[in-house]
């Protein structure tokens, strides 16, 4: 079982297809397990609790280009191993009261900027606005609706027509892509024809 488990988690780390499908209808019991021992310890009974911990969850395994999943070495079984990286979750959701998502770093939003800043603001939406532009319609629109509309997992997964599991990987996904066209090297568009 170990040796099974080991492998599949190595396949979602090389990003095989299928592979994070499969890894999900594996460990949702056992995250869910582990997620409702916490809950009731804090004596949550919120029916949206479990859900928020579950995908956190998958948030805090994909965080960090897998750092969290790539701590899985196949030493004990998966399952527990879940349930305890579950646990923990739920304990640090609970102690901060209630989790909230925060716009992605690069995606901040700030006071207006002082006089020096304001040719590189405009760079900067102007890259930003060439990097949207570059995404997959979905991938614009999933991060939308999570860090602009501000919609539930759930609601998101209803306004996509996405399973519910598959809400916060794609999210994760979205950013990462949006990140990566950022850094690339940019170069501002020339003018458009003048009007006469």
């Amino acid at each position: 079982m170990g040796t099974g488990d080991l492998d599949l988690v190595r396949r979602c780390l090389a990003d095989e297809a299928g592979a994070w499908d499969a890894f999900v209808r594996r460990s949702g019991p056992a995250i869910r397990r582990g997620a409702s021992l916490a809950l009731r310890k804090f004596r949550v009974a919120d029916p949206g609790a479990l859900d928020n911990v579950q995908q956190q969850v998958y948030v805090e395994l994909l965080r960090e280009d897998k750092k969290t999943l790539r701590g899985y070495q196949g030493k004990s079984d998966l399952e527990g191993w879940l349930a305890v990286v579950s646990m923990r979750t739920a304990y640090h959701l609970l102690r901060k009261e209630k989790p909230t998502q925060e716009l992605p770093d690069f995606l901040a939003a700030s006071s207006a900027p002082a006089p020096g800043e304001r040719a590189e603001r405009t760079e900067f939406l102007d890259r930003l606005d060439a990097a949207f532009r570059k995404l997959e319609p979905r991938e614009l629109r999933l991060l939308r609706l999570a860090f602009f509309d501000k919609l539930s997992y759930k609601a998101i997964a209803e306004s996509l027509g996405m399973p519910l599991n598959s809400v916060s990987p794609n999210l994760i996904r979205a950013k990462d892509r949006l990140k990566k066209l950022l850094e690339e090297p940019y170069v501002s568009a020339p003018p458009g024809p003048r009007k006469k």
